[in-house]
């Protein structure tokens, strides 16, 4: 009897890891699928680019082409804002926000933990 639930647990485990393994397995041939559909994509946008390809492109690919070249042309657009700061300087040139025009003078921030530091 003992034995026999034994063979039904192990049953269970079994089933149960290939379903979990498929489920793996499922995942990696999605993302795989989806790396080649990129790669393809970029191959098609390449022979667009250079008009080797040996038909018209439907109007669907061709407005997909175009909305891609736009996005990458506002990526390289934006990508060189990021390197600028507030100021429009480079980074790395950082003005300060305020001076401070005596060396004693503790700003609001400085003065609440002082006070703290007193009560303690």
């Amino acid at each position: 009897m003992a034995s026999s639930g034994f063979e039904t647990f192990r049953e269970v485990v079994v089933r149960s890891s290939q379903t979990g393994r498929l489920r793996v397995d499922l995942a990696l041939l999605g993302r795989e699928r989806q790396q080649l559909l990129a790669q393809l994509g970029g191959q098609v946008a390449r022979l667009l680019d250079d008009g080797e390809l040996p038909w018209d492109v439907p109007d669907d690919v061709r407005v997909t082409y175009e909305r891609l070249r736009d996005v990458e042309g506002r990526i390289k657009a934006d990508s060189v804002k990021v390197h600028d700061n507030a100021f429009g300087a480079s980074r790395g040139y950082e003005p300060e926000a305020y001076t401070v025009d005596e060396e004693d003078e503790l700003d609001e921030h400085a003065e609440v933990a002082a006070r703290k530091g007193e009560t303690r």
